[in-house]
């Protein structure tokens, strides 16, 4: 059975998550855009390479005197490199943004135990506003998406997000959809 609930972690994502309501649809399901985790990964694939350039550097003094030494040294910095950069795409894989047809779910893991799960139903929902800042956010297309509320609430945020502006349409669709009684349809926007 504990095989079975992992496994459903990759097949079921997409259409169901944890604490969802009888009868409730997950429309979209957001995650920063995929830049935001290469990036870093990507950084680090290039420090997998120190241990290669130090090694061809020193050759003869590492063969001749700390050939062992050298690749325990080289082989714990290749573990740590990979613990961040398994930390990194732990980030990216659990951030998350679930539209269901009832209300908005931010998830926020912030570290391996520190997660932060907020929350706005649909009718709460006054403006969206979408924010691309920079040159790289325009051309690759992402930004933040800043959800004003009803009442005494703070704005949700949601940030990096891919193609904001489809986003935008597609919350406002349901918000409208909402108020006027109809059930909207799963989009194909996954991320």
């Amino acid at each position: 059975m504990m095989i079975d609930r992992i496994i459903s972690i990759f097949s079921e994502s997409s259409k169901s998550f944890e604490g969802q309501e009888k009868g409730e649809e997950v429309v979209l399901l957001l995650r920063r855009h995929p830049f935001i985790a290469l990036l870093p990964v990507s950084t680090l694939g290039l420090f997998c390479l120190v241990p290669i350039f130090i090694f061809f550097i020193f050759y003869s003094y590492i063969v001749a005197n700390f050939l062992l030494l050298f690749l325990f040294a080289s082989s714990v910095y290749l573990m740590i490199i990979w613990i961040i950069a398994f930390f990194y795409l732990m980030m990216y894989t659990l951030n998350t943004v679930i539209l269901t047809d009832r209300r908005i779910i931010e998830r926020e893991q912030s570290g391996f135990f520190n997660r932060k799960v907020s929350e706005l139903h649909i009718y709460r929902i006054q403006d969206i506003t979408v924010s691309t800042k920079g040159v790289l956010p325009t051309m690759i297309h992402y930004g933040d998406i800043i959800v004003q509320t009803a009442g005494m609430e703070q704005s949700f945020i949601f940030k990096q997000i891919p193609r904001p502006e489809e986003a935008k349409n597609a919350i406002m669709r349901i918000v409208s959809m909402a108020n006027a009684g109809v059930k909207p349809q799963p989009e194909g926007v996954n991320n």
